[in-house]
């Protein structure tokens, strides 16, 4: 089974881009954030930022916005 593109914490929506966080880095079109399990998220400011993220198994995502729950 395929593993969902999207998680909703609190009501607030992202787009998970783990497996292709370093091309969705480079394209400079969005801001990427590290989702860490209790719920809080950072901005990755670097691509050592970024892989550091990735190395501690962190989920990397994209804002989508809140939903009307």
């Amino acid at each position: 089974m395929k593993e969902s593109n999207i998680k909703i914490v609190d009501g607030f929506v992202w787009l998970l881009v783990t497996e292709r966080a370093e091309e969705v880095y480079f394209s400079d079109l969005f801001e990427i954030y590290a989702l860490y399990p209790d719920g809080s998220e950072s901005l990755v400011v670097s691509l050592e930022d970024l892989h550091t993220c990735l190395e501690f198994g962190l989920e990397i995502g994209v804002e989508v916005g809140y939903i009307n729950t």
